[in-house]
């Protein structure tokens, strides 16, 4: 088979096609399905506070360049008129019928320098629209952990966690070493977290107060242990969240699904 649109076209439906192949379930890299079980990890960001590992099962993307914003503004929904630096949006790519890709979270960290963090197929459409396109911007891409590493090891750009849940904040005040600033929702600013410096987002996946801290890879261990013990240190029974429990936040949140990307049919799409 040379290529997806000739394997369509020996079917009478694509979205038929792809629910019937044998290429098995979505699994979410890394992470271990339970760390005490699901039920008990889902209620503890009701209850106590949680720590969720996004570090592996989204792509991550950056953007940069002369024509940045102008591409990012043709490929997708977003106006960019009012997106000032230290702010995040919900980006939604869509095909040129306007149809939905997917989503990902989009920050700006400079006038001509995005990047963006979701799922794997908006970060593929992204860089085929960059690369078949007229635009003036350099695509640099870090794809989400292999789902069965096998031994492998891993790496990647950033380690990425959200700790969220009633008294997420007590444990990020811990961790600051005093109040935390007022970062307004979907704002970006930095706080401390042992010897780091982090950037923290202003929004949980949950629909529960907390926060998303990133920084460089190689800490990830670090940052970890450091905010398990500052949440022994306050008192504070956080839950380290699997896979499973973590996979039904979105139901809580109101989160994008993530229905079958509009990539297989329609015009402005190459047939190779």
């Amino acid at each position: 088979m040379s290529n997806l649109t000739a394997k369509i076209a020996q079917h009478s439906n694509a979205v038929e096609m792809l629910r019937n192949s044998k290429s098995g379930i979505y699994v979410y890299p890394v992470v271990a399905p339970e760390f005490s079980n699901w039920r008990s990890e889902q209620l503890a960001w009701r209850s106590s506070a949680v720590l969720f590992d996004q570090t592996h099962h989204m792509d991550e993307l950056t953007v940069e360049g002369p024509d940045a914003e102008a591409f990012l503004a043709h490929t997708g929904i977003n106006s960019f008129s009012n997106f000032s630096l230290n702010r995040a949006k919900h980006f939604v790519p869509v095909t040129p019928a306007g149809f939905v890709i997917g989503d990902m979270i989009i920050f700006r960290e400079r006038e001509d320098k995005f990047v963006l963090v979701g799922r794997a197929p908006s970060a593929n459409w992204l860089m085929f629209q960059a690369a078949t396109g007229s635009w003036n911007v350099r695509v640099r891409h870090d794809p989400r952990s292999d789902s069965r590493p096998d031994g492998k090891a891993i790496y990647r750009t950033h380690y990425r966690f959200q700790i969220q849940g009633p008294d997420a904040m007590a444990v990020l005040s811990k961790l600051n070493g005093g109040a935390l600033p007022d970062i307004p929702f979907f704002h970006v600013d930095s706080i401390q977290i042992g010897s780091r410096s982090v950037r923290a987002l202003r929004h949980g996946m949950a629909g529960a107060p907390g926060l998303e801290i990133w920084g460089p890879y190689a800490d990830k261990s670090y940052i970890q242990s450091t905010i398990e013990q500052a949440a022994r240190d306050v008192g504070v029974d956080l839950r380290l969240v699997g896979s499973r429990a973590y996979s039904t936040n979105t139901l809580e949140s109101g989160w994008i699904p993530s229905p079958l990307p509009a990539i297989y049919t329609g015009d402005g799409m190459l047939a190779d």
